[in-house]
């Protein structure tokens, strides 16, 4: 039951992932560690959301209105 800021939502660096991804260890609450992508994307951020079950191996980011993009080949850790 978190709360999105509405003027920042990037601001939270919450990402969903794909439910496939749980059985990995990317769980609620899971910190995971992004590299790849840009120094916007790149870092730390916490699992606080599950996917749709028809998606697999995905991850999506909570960004600002009007960010958007794909990316591949990308590094993905689970932070200990």
């Amino acid at each position: 039951m978190k709360q999105i800021n509405p003027d920042n939502p990037a601001g939270h660096r919450w990402i969903a992932v794909s439910r496939d991804l749980e059985k990995l260890g990317y769980t609620f609450g899971a910190s995971v560690c992004i590299e790849g992508i840009s120094r916007e994307f790149d870092g730390d951020w916490t699992v606080q959301d599950r996917m749709n079950k028809r998606f697999t191996k995905r991850i999506d980011f909570l960004v600002n209105v009007g960010t958007m993009g794909k990316w591949t080949n990308i590094k993905i850790e689970l932070n200990e």
